[in-house]
């Protein structure tokens, strides 16, 4: 398993995890810790910008539609959230991560989403026949490629700079999967509230929509993702 990670010191852990490797740790311990933490990172970050892509492009759209009439905004705002709201029943376009406990220690958080993730199978679309087989195996072949690629980048490194590596993806991860449980939890929120407006008038839902999208606009989950690029 993850011997380095799991010999990380518990000092300071409240402030987030630290790397620290072991004085006798091997290169090749080094190296697969390395691409374990990349492969993880690159797990989460598909669905982490699918989600702050979709919740930039509503701050975009909201703005935008000032311009237009009441009626109008009205329903440029209702298409707008119901787009975002719908990432919310796309599981397979997600990822479930559990939430770090209130008394877990944060080295024993990332090391539990590391492994927790290696276990877990990438999630189809809901499609049959032909069509299921062809998007089951589509994919190999270039993730393969990818792999072969990030292993053989991390052999042709200095155990050193494996060390460097490994604090810089440990740190980087940790922080990932906090922002995506965020935009999670903004998305979730965001669907509730729609899906408890769509029987009311227009007058009050018009109102309702404004409302809940400048919630989500102003939430800290958004304002820590606001300033990066769409992607």
């Amino acid at each position: 398993m993850l011997n380095i990670l799991m010999s990380m010191t518990k000092e300071g852990a409240s402030d987030g995890p630290q790397f620290v490797a072991p004085a006798k740790t091997s290169r090749d311990t080094l190296i697969t810790t390395a691409y374990r933490l990349h492969r993880t990172r690159w797990r989460i970050l598909e669905p982490y910008r699918r989600l702050k892509n979709a919740l930039k492009k509503l701050q975009e759209d909201y703005l935008k539609s000032k311009e237009a009439n009441a009626l109008m905004r009205y329903v440029k705002l209702g298409q707008s959230v119901r787009e975002v709201a719908m990432l919310e029943k796309q599981y397979w376009k997600l990822l479930n991560i559990p939430a770090q406990e209130g008394t877990e220690d944060a080295n024993c958080y990332v090391v539990k989403i590391i492994e927790l993730l290696e276990d877990t199978p990438t999630q189809l679309p809901p499609t049959r026949g032909i069509g299921a087989l062809l998007q089951s195996t589509i994919g190999k072949p270039a993730e393969a490629n990818v792999d072969t690629v990030l292993h053989d980048s991390l052999k042709a490194r200095k155990s050193e700079d494996l060390v460097k590596e490994c604090e810089g993806l440990y740190a980087q991860l940790y922080r990932l999967t906090k922002k995506y449980l965020g935009l999670r939890r903004l998305i979730k929120e965001l669907h509730d509230k729609y899906e408890a407006t769509r029987m009311f008038p227009i007058v009050p839902r018009y109102a309702m929509l404004k409302k809940m999208i400048k919630a989500t606009l102003r939430a800290p989950e958004f304002a820590d993702i606001c300033h990066e690029q769409t992607e």
